[in-house]
């Protein structure tokens, strides 16, 4: 079971709701466009005590993470610019929390945050535009998903960025970024974005083990840049000399 702890890079790190990773609340200021609208009125809408909770998450209060999935809790969050980090655990039980690949990546983040997230925007806009061609089927009944977006501003009716994972260390000396989306045109499974040295290297879903993700990104060449397709290309190799 995840335990409490404060952490050099991270801060104060609390147990998800199931007990068995670490997460933190964190405001993602670089990705203002997808906050949930009127603050004002998400906050006045919580019964008192989950609104200060919801008030009080600079402190990363452990009961938050208990309620931050109720629908009220996570648009007043949101509409406070305010998203889930996730730390996922390693099988290895005795492993540190976070692990060193995990603290490298979210430094990186950090470090370059505004850059990333402007990437992050513009990958996505690719891989609509991409998706509108190729799988035209799947907006036929979602009137809020544009046929011809021109900027990423112009997607948020249909996509809306839901906060992000830092994986596991699954293979030595690596750790990915996971955002994570909801999307109207797949409600069910939503869709991941993976990042490596801060360039996005796949988008889909289900993208949890590096193979998956190797396995999906093989099928995406064309619509990632050539600073992205070289991540993605160190990011295979790493793969590669750990078998």
């Amino acid at each position: 079971m995840a335990k409490t702890t404060n952490h050099p890079a991270f801060g104060r790190l609390v147990p998800d709701d199931l007990g068995e990773d670490l997460m933190c609340f964190r405001k993602f200021s670089s990705m203002e466009i997808f906050w949930h609208p009127d603050s004002k009125k998400q906050l006045q809408d919580l019964e008192p005590k989950h609104r200060d909770l919801v008030k009080k998450w600079e402190q990363q209060p452990g009961e938050l993470p208990q309620i931050c999935r109720n629908f009220d809790v996570l648009a007043a969050l949101q509409s406070l610019g305010v998203y889930e980090v996730g730390v996922s655990q390693s099988e290895e039980k005795e492993a540190a929390i976070p692990s060193p690949a995990q603290v490298t990546a979210w430094e990186i983040f950090i470090a370059n945050e505004k850059e990333i997230c402007e990437r992050i925007c513009d990958a996505i806009l690719r891989y609509y535009l991409n998706l509108r061609k190729t799988e035209p089927q799947w907006f036929e009944e979602e009137d809020d998903c544009p046929a011809s977006p021109e900027s990423i501003e112009d997607l948020t009716s249909c996509i809306r960025f839901d906060g992000m994972n830092l994986s596991p260390e699954t293979i030595p000396g690596l750790s990915s970024i996971s955002f994570g989306w909801e999307v109207d045109w797949d409600m069910e499974h939503g869709l991941q974005m993976i990042l490596h040295e801060g360039q996005p290297i796949a988008i889909g879903n289900d993208l949890y083990s590096p193979e998956d993700i190797l396995t999906e990104a093989n099928f995406q060449r064309e619509i990632f840049t050539e600073e992205e397709q070289a991540a993605y290309q160190n990011f295979a190799n790493l793969v590669e000399t750990s078998h």
